[in-house]
Parts: C-alpha cells; sequence; structure tokens
C-alpha cells in the first residue's frame, strides 16, 4: 500500500511540474497584455452555413481608443471602413453610418477579438506545432465577448518573435471566423 501511495504521489508530482516548466504562453499573453496599438493585415473569412465568404482586411488596432479596419478585397467592398469602439460604425468615404453595438464578433470586429482574446482569454490550452511552414505556439483561449456571447479563440503566433499568424473563432463547438495574418505590426 505505501509502495502504491508513493508511486501516485510521485506521478502527481511529475504531472504538476510538467506544465510549469514553460511560461510562453503566459510571457505571450503579458505581452498582448501591453500592446497599446498595432497594424494588422489580414485575409478575413467568414464561414456562413452553406458557405464562406472572404475579405482582406487592414486593421488600425488601438486598445484604449476607436480601431479603424479598411476592407481592400473583395474589389467591390474596397475601401468601406469601420470604427469599432463601443459602438460600430461603418464609413465610405466622407459619410459614417451607425451600425450597432461593436461588442459582438463579425469580420469587422474580428481582429480587435483577436487581440483581446491573446491578451486576456482564460488559457483552455497550448501547444506547439507548425502553421504552414512557421512553428508556432498554439493557444485555445476561452472568451466571453462583450454582447455575452461565449467564444473560444485558437491562436497561432510565430514561435520565433510571437506574432499572430492565423486565428480560428468558434461559438458553439462551431467555426465562425478564421484569420490568416499577412502582416503584423506594433508601434514602440
Amino acid at each position: 500500500m505505501r509502495r502504491i501511495l508513493t508511486l501516485t504521489i510521485g506521478c502527481v508530482l511529475l504531472l504538476c511540474a510538467c506544465g510549469a516548466k514553460d511560461g510562453a504562453p503566459k510571457e505571450l499573453q503579458e505581452r498582448y497584455g501591453a500592446l497599446a496599438s498595432a497594424r494588422i493585415h489580414a485575409e478575413i473569412t467568414c464561414h456562413l452555413p452553406g458557405e464562406s465568404r472572404s475579405f482582406t482586411v487592414t486593421c488600425d488596432y488601438e486598445k484604449d481608443g476607436q480601431s479603424r479596419i479598411t476592407v481592400e478585397t473583395p474589389e467591390e467592398l474596397a475601401g468601406l471602413g469601420a470604427v469599432v469602439g463601443e459602438e460600430l460604425h461603418l464609413v465610405w468615404e466622407d459619410m459614417t453610418l451607425a451600425a450597432g453595438n461593436g461588442s459582438g464578433l463579425n469580420p469587422c470586429t474580428c481582429p480587435v477579438w483577436l487581440l483581446r482574446a491573446a491578451a486576456g482569454g482564460y488559457l483552455l490550452e497550448w501547444n506547439r506545432e507548425m502553421q504552414g511552414d512557421t512553428p508556432c505556439l498554439r493557444l485555445t483561449l476561452d472568451t466571453t465577448l462583450p454582447d455575452g456571447t461565449k467564444t473560444v479563440c485558437t491562436l497561432w503566433c510565430a514561435e520565433e518573435n510571437g506574432t499572430p499568424v492565423y486565428a480560428e473563432f468558434s461559438e458553439d463547438g462551431a467555426l465562425t471566423i478564421s484569420v490568416k495574418v499577412l502582416s503584423f505590426t506594433t508601434e514602440p
């Protein structure tokens, strides 16, 4: 009996030590938490029942302000913009249209929520894996959007420098939006 108890305690201590060795996810989340502004150029795909729609956008992210998103493709939407804050506004040339609450997940708000999830999402799991040819840390983050929607963000960040490479948002186990990051820059 004593031998079994000793073996059990040893296994528990060994398992506890496995997760404690590598603080990479915590360090990455702290880095995103300290991020004040960034520019993301990304291809966003909205996965709808029976179809998918893709957009190429540039997002100028401001942690404590309003983030601006500009659509580049498809061509018929090029130049359409959005301002994401507490409210969502669509912008076309010199016209602005209030588009409701900016707290939900959609193609206009997902670059902002990607960075907010990276900074403050609850870490469900993580590992190291390849995303294309890039060695990455893969973080699965549980988030609750301000509108109360539970969303899981799975984020792949380049292991070399922590920049986001790809992300997937899921609600109720279904993929809703994916984001392929084409470029990412931060302000010093």
